[in-house]
């Protein structure tokens, strides 16, 4: 969605796009693509999956998005026609593809790294039982070697960090220009999106409070963080808040049986692969974020931001933007802190509001896609 976002933003501010998708993707695919961003050119090419993608010296993120024979000429034919002015790679893993059609066309090149991918997987390594850390630690060194290739790379004219944390980081291996560039978001909360709602169910108890958690649950930090909010935070909220019944609305996509399982027997609402998030982030009291380990922006708090919704976080969730402890959000790291982070949210309904409002400025103020957008043209020249 971010990546929506910021190419709907690219078109609000007058240019024009050719989307180059990897993936080998069905028909149906393709066509949300493109029903995603309507008029947009898009050339869908082949990813190369499975153990093979691993055997490279090269990292799998880029071992599995190979340059595909006639790619280059096609766009040379397209560009000759119609000139591109610079080429987007929309996350550090396009970046070699990005990198061989930019030098191919003469154009300069801008990245936007997600996270560190090194320290990302990395993170993953440490946060993963024998053997399952072992591609994840290959990983890791693969795009250690591979990083230092690219941030030398003359080709990259330019990096538009997610968080301001990795653009730092970036800053201290690269001669190249790095900003810093927050997720672009889209209207989720906003007064036209409350529309057309898709029919979902989410008739509350009276007086009855509503704690949600939203993300992908096949994901490995935020499996760790749901499980560990359950084990650890969640018993002493489930019983109420003053008097009043909290509910725990967990909602994601690709959980598997076993997680949907232990959640729901530990007293959880799962709700997975919903057509629709927003009726859920406008149902909730609280957003809660307990993730422990990850790198980057967790885009879904900005997502529970942008609908008025006020967030508990760890510190690991809300690392990379500029928000302010106890002014957008509340930030917590142990259990007993979290509970007490969440309960008095619960009970005040005033703090929730004034949170929500805060969180809502920031997002419109600090997340102004306009502005976001015209620094990455400034960073190639534009």
């Amino acid at each position: 969605m971010e990546t929506i976002n910021m190419l709907r933003a690219a078109q609000a501010t007058g240019l024009d796009l050719h989307v180059v998708v990897p993936g080998a993707m069905s028909p149906q695919s393709r066509l949300a693509h493109r029903a995603a961003l309507p008029g947009v050119e898009m050339d869908f090419i082949p990813r190369r999956t499975g153990w093979r993608a691993n055997l490279h010296l090269t990292p799998y993120l880029f071992a599995s998005r190979p340059l595909p024979a006639g790619l280059l000429d096609r766009l040379r034919r397209r560009h000759a026609e119609n000139p591109y002015t610079a080429v987007l790679a929309i996350s550090y893993r396009t970046a070699p593809l990005s990198i061989a059609i930019a030098r191919a066309l003469g154009l300069p090149l801008l990245v936007r790294p997600h996270n560190v991918e090194s320290q990302y997987f990395a993170t993953l390594a440490g946060t993963s039982r024998f053997p399952r850390n072992l591609p994840y630690l290959a990983e890791s060194f693969k795009l250690r070697r591979a990083e230092a290739g690219i941030h030398a790379d003359p080709t990259v004219t330019a990096f538009a960090d997610i968080g301001e944390r990795d653009a730092a980081w970036r800053r201290e291996r690269t001669d190249r220009p790095v900003v810093f560039v927050p997720p672009f978001v889209g209207t989720i909360g906003s007064t036209d999106d409350r529309d057309g709602d898709d029919g979902e169910d989410l008739v509350c108890t009276s007086g009855e409070l509503t704690l949600l958690f939203l993300g992908a649950l096949d994901f490995v930090n935020n499996i760790d963080g749901i499980r560990w909010f359950v084990q650890r935070c969640w018993p002493a909220l489930r019983e109420g808040v003053d008097g009043r019944p909290v509910r725990l609305r967990v909602v994601g996509r690709n959980a598997s049986a076993a997680l949907v399982a232990e959640l729901t027997a530990a007293g959880a609402e799962v709700l997975v692969d919903v057509p629709r998030v927003d009726p859920y982030l406008r149902a909730a009291d609280v957003f809660v974020n307990p993730v422990r380990s990850g790198a980057g922006v967790n885009i879904k708090m900005i997502e529970a931001m942008s609908a008025a919704l006020p967030v508990v976080s760890t510190s690991t969730g809300a690392r990379g933007l500029p928000w302010r402890d106890g002014t957008e959000l509340a930030i917590a790291d142990e259990a007993g802190d979290f509970v007490a982070a969440v309960r008095a949210l619960l009970v005040d309904a005033d703090r929730r509001a004034e949170m929500s409002s805060a969180a809502s400025e920031f997002v419109r103020t600090v997340l102004d896609p306009v502005a976001q957008m015209q620094r990455m043209r400034s960073a190639v020249g534009d």
